[in-house]
């Protein structure tokens, strides 16, 4: 009778463990974000010390990995004229997505030079070294826009180099919203006195605790179950008993 109750105890265990690591593996954290908000930068360095350039607003990064405040991730799908490059964003500044979305995952958009000649620098800064020079009506590959010292530059890619590029000098981007609709709740803005980008606690639920607690229980259960039928456990009659 025993030998049967261990046993049965023993099957039901393993279902439950197979139906947990099925449903954990449903729920592991989504590989993509997604941009819910302005100015949420992408940093070329976990330590956040240089920002490559402002995030277009409604598209997806892919998450390759993580760090306590940060995932480095992956922009652009890696079409041609378009290579994809990688960063760090905040985790508290997009939007984790549980399904693969729809492309594209980041917007494929050129802009024209239409200043007679536009070079492509190192950084953001007029003394900043130029890498290619574009001349009038070439089309470069587009990332994103940053301000430096008040005048706005475009993140973009030209004959193989990928630098910055003065907004003057080029036409405006034109950058529809993603298709998927963004979310309708509203987002909490950051103040301009605060730091841009702030970390805020993320509630999560730890699948490996999960299934230490359900094999905390079910080891429970088979203990008491021992207790009870295991020889010389079983409970002596009262002395009520025996003289009845």
């Amino acid at each position: 009778m025993l030998k049967k109750i261990f046993i049965a105890v023993a099957v039901a265990l393993s279902v439950l463990l197979s139906l947990f690591i099925t449903r954990a593996s449903a729920e592991t954290v989504a590989n993509w974000a997604r941009v819910v908000e302005e100015d949420v930068y992408l940093y070329s360095t976990e330590e956040d010390s240089q920002r490559s350039f402002v995030l277009e607003k409604s598209y997806y990064v892919q998450i390759l990995s993580e760090t306590d405040k940060m995932y480095f991730v992956s922009v652009m799908q890696n079409e041609a004229d378009f290579p994809q490059i990688t960063g760090y964003v905040y985790k508290s500044r997009v939007l984790l997505c549980s399904v693969p979305p729809l492309s594209p995952y980041y917007p494929a958009v050129k802009v024209t030079v239409n200043n007679g000649s536009a070079a492509v620098r190192l950084s953001p800064l007029r003394s900043s070294p130029a890498l290619v020079t574009a001349l009038t009506a070439q089309k470069l590959s587009y990332y994103g826009k940053i301000v430096s010292e008040g005048e706005t530059w475009y993140f973009v890619q030209y004959g193989g180099k990928l630098g910055y590029v003065q907004a003057e000098d080029v036409t405006a981007p034109n950058v529809p919203l993603h298709p998927s609709p963004l979310p309708s709740a509203p987002t909490v803005s950051t103040p301009s006195d605060v730091s841009p980008e702030p970390e805020l606690p993320a509630e999560t639920n730890s699948p490996a605790a999960e299934i230490l607690l359900i094999v905390f229980v079910v080891a429970l259960a088979v203990g008491l179950t021992l207790a009870l039928f295991l020889p010389g456990n079983v409970k002596k009659k009262s002395v009520f008993e025996q003289d009845i």
